[in-house]
């Protein structure tokens, strides 16, 4: 039986169900993001092959999965990214039906991960909870949430080392986005908030806005917020318009430059083949972002994107594919257009080394059967397919918003 709320809103709560696949020293997590209730699959990690084996054994997260507001297809269900993310000895999951977080504790042993212990169940201080970020830069072990529902917020938490999230008094602090009478109240799905993210100094909090006040046809934003010695961030972020339509995802390159994925580039949301990837630097007055350069991807709805050691990959939703680009001395360089083909891509990640790439295919048009792929990143920023596995992932029809997210540890 879950123990009584505390007076901070978190909710500890017992164990999850045991694995039965015994130790294992890394792993992946994804997440079912079912609205009959969210369960975390996890997955043994081959170090030296990079290939999965699945435990047999999903977590329940203690909420659920998806929101019909988001109006979006299986194959996105959430438009956003990072979801799911290891935080140090913790997975950190989001309730997007249930406006919660769950935080469980990846339990080690030797090295060994011995399966997830349930800790925690918080509200994600608004609604529709779609991404998460952590910084243990902070003596505080910041986490904060992006919710997409309503005009949008951010919220923070802290994160001890048993893995329990405690909400930060005063953290809220909403994105202001208003309704557009064309399209409804947001979160209009190509245009609601994509992504929340720490900078590498932590210093500042990032978050990509699809559009702007639910119209995604005139560019989206990249909001940043500076973070203070408590963990509370700026209720008034600088805020940079972006030439490009419906920018998603983005990550750091190697000197610390952001790369922002646009699922469209300059054309209009839904053009055929018009995916780009910009970098931005952060020598505008003040430390606000200035762009660079924006590199075409020629691939269509280009939504997430990972870099590694000089090498940048996006997923490719409705193209069915993975790009590849080249990140050197703030340039980047499209390889291929078309490195890797998968049926409707969203999440990726990269194994702690870099030398594997983890991809989650909906299987949204090819019979609603998720799969992970596994690859090995070769030189000049190649990719060559090592597995597929399905094993313990539900099809869209069992979970109805489709699965979403992946970790590793």
């Amino acid at each position: 039986m879950d123990k009584a709320k505390s007076s901070n809103g978190a909710k500890s709560t017992k164990s999850a169900k045991t694995t039965s696949s015994g130790r294992v020293r890394s792993a992946i997590f994804a997440m079912t993001n079912a609205n009959g209730g969210n369960e975390i699959i996890m997955y043994a990690r081959n170090k030296k092959n990079g290939q999965l084996t699945y435990t047999g054994s999903p977590y329940s997260t203690g909420g659920v999965g998806g929101h019909q507001v988001l109006e979006s297809a299986p194959d996105d269900p959430l438009a956003s990214t990072n979801s799911l993310v290891v935080a140090d000895n913790c997975l950190l999951a989001v309730n997007a039906g249930s406006n919660t977080l769950t935080s469980f504790e990846i339990r080690a042993n030797q090295g060994n991960n011995d399966g997830l212990h349930q800790v925690s169940i918080v509200g994600s201080g608004g609604e529709i909870p779609v991404s998460i970020t952590y910084s243990s830069a902070n003596r505080l072990r910041l986490v904060y949430a992006l919710n997409s529902g309503g005009p949008g917020s951010i919220s923070g938490f802290t994160l001890n080392k048993e893995c329990f999230l405690k909400p930060i008094p005063n953290s809220i602090v909403s994105l202001n986005q208003d309704q557009d009478p064309n399209q409804g109240p947001p979160p209009y799905f190509l245009s609601s908030p994509a992504q929340i993210d720490f900078t590498p100094s932590s210093q500042q909090l990032l978050v990509t806005i699809k559009g702007i006040d639910g119209n995604p046809g005139s560019g989206g934003t990249i909001n940043q917020f500076e973070v203070d010695d408590a963990g509370l961030v700026s209720s008034n972020p600088q805020i940079t318009v972006t030439d490009s339509r419906v920018p998603f995802s983005f990550d750091f390159d190697g000197d610390e430059n952001l790369l922002v994925v646009d699922a469209f580039g300059s054309s209009e949301p839904g053009t055929a083949d018009s995916g780009s990837v910009s970098i931005y630097n952060f020598q505008e007055l003040g430390g606000k972002v200035l762009l660079d350069q924006s590199v075409p991807i020629v691939q269509t709805a280009s939504c997430w994107i990972k870099y590694s050691d000089g090498c940048a990959f996006t997923t490719n939703n409705i193209s069915g594919s993975i790009s590849s680009l080249s990140v050197n001395n703030g340039e980047i360089t499209l390889v291929e257009s078309v490195a890797a083909s998968l049926n409707n891509p969203i999440d990726e990640i990269f194994s702690p080394d870099g030398d594997y790439l983890y991809a989650l295919s909906t299987g949204h048009t090819s019979g609603g059967q998720p799969q992970i792929y596994v690859y090995k990143v070769m030189a000049g920023c190649g990719l060559a397919e090592k597995q597929v596995i399905s094993n313990g992932l539900p099809t869209e029809f069992v979970t109805t918003f489709g699965v979403m997210g992946l970790a590793v540890f």
